[in-house]
C-alpha cells in the first residue's frame, strides 16, 4: 500500500496544481518546487510558480498535512485572548457607563456607600461571561496552524493539501471548522486518498482578500546548501522523528503564530485607568447627602450639639457669619433638600400684602440688592404669581437679617452675587433668612452643578462654607 506520508502528499498535490493551472495564461514554463522557506522561518511545503503575461510571477503555495503532522490543521481555543477580549469589552462597557453617568450627575463614587461598586461589578462579570458565551464560537479563538501561516507572506493562491485519515470523516467538527475557514479566507483545500490521488475540496479565491496587508517574502529551497542526497534524506527522516515525539523549537512549535495579547491588554489598562480616575475624583469631592425631611435633619443636628457647653452665636470676621451652633460633620458634603414641604405647614398661597411700599428691616421683606452700606428691600408680594417648584444654591441660613447682612456683603466684596431670601415669605412657621447664590433655577441638576462650582470657588479665595446646600422652594 502506498504511503499517506507528507512528503508524497505534497508531490501529490503538486502535480495536481499543475494540471489545475494548465491553461491559466502565462509567458514562460511552470516551475514547482518543494520544501521550500524564508529567513524568518516561514516554510512552504511546496510551490508552484510561472511568469504573467504582465510579467509578474504567480505564485501558488502548498501546505501539506498528514497523519503525524495533523496538528497543523486541527483548530485550538485560544482562551488566554478571548479572556482578556472579554475583560477588554467589560472594562469599555462599565467605563462607558460611568463616564456617561458622571458627566450627567446620575451617580457617583461615595466612601461607605457601596451600591454603585457592588452595581458595575455585575455588570462587568455579566458581561464578561456574556462575551465568553456568545463570541467563543467566532474562528478568531479558534487558531489553525497552517492558516496563520498562510497569512504570514503573500501569495496569489494557497492551498492546504491533507491526507484521507487526518480527520474522522466528512463530519467532523475539527474539519468542519477548517472548511469554513478555508472559505472565509480564499484558501484552497485538496484531499488525499490513499492512492495519493488528488480530490478538490474547496477552490482557492482568485480575489486577494486581504489587500496590501501581507509582503512578498522571498522562499529558498531548506536543503539548497546540501547537495548530498543522502545527507538531505537523513534530515528529512531527522524532521520526522522530531515531529513522532512532539520535540519542536519555538522557531517550528504549531503555537508561535498565535496573536498577541498586548492589544486587549493595552486597551484593558487604560479603561480601567479611566474607571480609576473618575473614581477618585468622586471620592475627592465632598459627598451630597439627600436630607429627605429637614425638620427631622435639624433635630439630629441640635440633638448633636446640645451637650456643647457654647451655644451662643459664634461671631466670626470676613468669614462664615452666625449660626446658633456649629454644625460639624464628620465628612462635610452639599445636603440637598428633596422634600422641603414641611407638609404640616405648607401654605396653598403665601401670606402676601398688597402694597408698593418698601419694607422696614425686620419685617416681612425679601432682598434682592445690596450695596455695602444698604439693603433694598421687598414684601412677598413680590412672589405674588409665583408657583411651582425652584431650586437655589443656599449659602447659608440664618436667624436675623444682621446676620444675612453681614454674610452677603462678605460674599460681595469677594465677586460673588449673593442675595437674601426671607422663607417667610413661604412658611407661616418660618422666621429665618437665607443666602443663596446667583438666582432660582428650574433644574434641580443645573443647581448641583453650580452648588459644587461655588464650593470650588470659596475653598480658591480662602473662605469658610457656612451651611451651603441644594434647597427647593415650592408654593
Amino acid at each position: 500500500m502506498v504511503s499517506q506520508s507528507e512528503n508524497n502528499i505534497k508531490k501529490s498535490a503538486l502535480r495536481f496544481l499543475k494540471m489545475y493551472y494548465k491553461y491559466r495564461p502565462r509567458s514562460g514554463k511552470t516551475d514547482v518546487k518543494v520544501d521550500q522557506s524564508t529567513k524568518e522561518g516561514i516554510i512552504a511545503d511546496g510551490l508552484l510558480t510561472f511568469p504573467q503575461k504582465n510579467k509578474k510571477p504567480f505564485i501558488a503555495s502548498v501546505e501539506a498535512t498528514s497523519f503525524e503532522t495533523r496538528n497543523e490543521v486541527k483548530y485550538r481555543m485560544q482562551h488566554q485572548l478571548l479572556n482578556w477580549d472579554a475583560f477588554m469589552w467589560s472594562s469599555f462597557l462599565v467605563a462607558i457607563v460611568i463616564l456617561f453617568g458622571h458627566y450627567f450627575h446620575l451617580f457617583a463614587f461615595q466612601r461607605e456607600h457601596l451600591e454603585l461598586t457592588s452595581g458595575l461589578s455585575i455588570l462587568f462579570l455579566g458581561s464578561f461571561l456574556g462575551y465568553r458565551y456568545f463570541f467563543s464560537k467566532r474562528a478568531k479563538y479558534k487558531y489553525i496552524y497552517a492558516l496563520e501561516q498562510f497569512r504570514q507572506y503573500h501569495a496569489d493562491e494557497q492551498w492546504v493539501a491533507i491526507g484521507d485519515n487526518v480527520f474522522y470523516g466528512a463530519n467532523d467538527p475539527l474539519f468542519e471548522e477548517l472548511k469554513t475557514q478555508c472559505v472565509r479566507n480564499g484558501f484552497g483545500l485538496l484531499s488525499i486518498d490513499k492512492a495519493l490521488k488528488t480530490h478538490l475540496v474547496i477552490s482557492a479565491s482568485r480575489e486577494d482578500l486581504f489587500g496590501n496587508g501581507r509582503q512578498v517574502l522571498s522562499f529558498m529551497s531548506e536543503n539548497s546548501l546540501v547537495k548530498n542526497p543522502i545527507v538531505n534524506k537523513a534530515i528529512e527522516f531527522w524532521r520526522l522523528i522530531k515531529n513522532r515525539i512532539g520535540w519542536t523549537t519555538t522557531s517550528q512549535s504549531v503555537l508561535r503564530y498565535r496573536r498577541s495579547l498586548y492589544k486587549p491588554i493595552f486597551a484593558s489598562i487604560i479603561m480601567l485607568g479611566l474607571i480609576g480616575f473618575v473614581a477618585y475624583e468622586d471620592l475627592r469631592e465632598k459627598d451630597f447627602d439627600y436630607v429627605k425631611n429637614e425638620s427631622i435633619y435639624n433635630q439630629q443636628l441640635t440633638e448633636a450639639t446640645k451637650h456643647r457647653k457654647n451655644d451662643e452665636f459664634d461671631q466670626m470676621i470676613d468669614n462664615s457669619v452666625v449660626e446658633p451652633f456649629q454644625k460639624k460633620r464628620p465628612d462635610s458634603y452639599i445636603p440637598i433638600v428633596e422634600e422641603d414641604k414641611r407638609d404640616d405647614f405648607l401654605m396653598k398661597r403665601a401670606p402676601l400684602k398688597k402694597t408698593d411700599l418698601l419694607m422696614e428691616k425686620g419685617e416681612n421683606e425679601f432682598f434682592v440688592e445690596s450695596e455695602i452700606e444698604n439693603i433694598t428691600g421687598y414684601d412677598c408680594s413680590r412672589f405674588l404669581n409665583f408657583f411651582g417648584k425652584k431650586h437655589l444654591v443656599q449659602d447659608g441660613i440664618f436667624t436675623g437679617v444682621e446676620a444675612s447682612e453681614r454674610r452677603m456683603k462678605l460674599l460681595r466684596r469677594n465677586g460673588f452675587k449673593a442675595n437674601v431670601l426671607w422663607l417667610g415669605c413661604f412658611y407661616s412657621d418660618s422666621e429665618d433668612y437665607i443666602i443663596y447664590i446667583e438666582w432660582l433655577y428650574g433644574d434641580k441638576e443645573e443647581a448641583i452643578r453650580e452648588g459644587i462650582l461655588y464650593r470650588k470657588k470659596l475653598k480658591d479665595k480662602g473662605m469658610v462654607e457656612s451651611d451651603l446646600k441644594i434647597r427647593s422652594i415650592e408654593k
